[in-house]
């Protein structure tokens, strides 16, 4: 998610000490955007070989970069207290929320996010979250208007393979959180159970584990919420 839900978890609970214009706020209704796809991922614990692993299955690898992520809210978490994450990442906004046909599975903690990158459609989602009026207004009006702050900041070098249709990526934060996850975008919603299906057939070949249910690593965490990009 990417918008590192786990990381971001964490800093919600060390928010950025930053200044927070006093606005009132609108309760005027608006109309939700629907989404431009559905990103259905899973989070893993990856094995020591795991390049190995993604060559044997004929894996390209595709690019390594580095992301920075800020996430804003208002200060009560509205937003992320929805499942609603607004992020600029590498300075492009966007959004991920639920899709209104997410999958019911909390044993093995899926991910299943709509994902917004068009302007509009970000205002209006977190406005109706919000409940307030989005015409006329941008991502950084609505900031405005709303007294959102940034919670977090996250520096995550990600190196990205390709199999099939699906992506697989290696995230590290500058603070040591390392994750793994297998992606696959659908457009329709009634698709969502079937890549949730195939994302695990994948996994399995590929011999790596649920983050949620794998033995918890000790990992050093930063002082501060932030980590400042190099």
């Amino acid at each position: 998610m990417a918008d590192l839900r786990a990381a971001v978890e964490f800093c919600m609970e060390q928010p950025d000490e930053e200044a927070k214009d006093e606005v009132s706020t609108s309760t005027q209704t608006t109309e939700v955007a629907k989404p431009d796809v559905v990103e259905v991922e899973r989070k893993f614990v990856l094995p020591d070989d795991f390049e190995q692993k993604l060559s044997d299955i004929g894996a390209s690898f595709l690019q390594k970069k580095t992301l920075t992520d800020m996430y804003y809210d208002t200060d009560d978490y509205r937003l992320t207290l929805s499942d609603h994450w607004l992020r600029q990442r590498n300075g492009t906004w966007e959004l991920k929320c639920p899709p209104s046909l997410r999958k019911s599975d909390s044993q093995n903690m899926s991910c299943q996010y709509a994902e917004y990158t068009k302007e509009i459609d970000i205002v209006q989602t977190c406005a109706a979250v919000l409940d307030v009026d989005s015409r006329d207004m941008t991502v950084d009006s609505l900031i405005t208007h709303s007294n959102f702050y940034k919670f977090a900041t996250l520096v995550t070098h990600r190196k990205s393979y390709a199999v099939d249709n699906f992506t697989i990526d290696l995230d590290v934060t500058d603070f040591g959180f390392q994750v793994g996850e297998i992606e696959t975008l659908v457009v329709d919603q009634s698709r969502i159970a079937d890549a949730l299906t195939k994302i695990d057939k994948l996994a399995e070949k590929l011999g790596f584990r649920d983050l949620w249910t794998a033995p918890v690593l000790d990992v050093s965490l930063p002082s501060t919420t932030t980590t400042e990009a190099t």
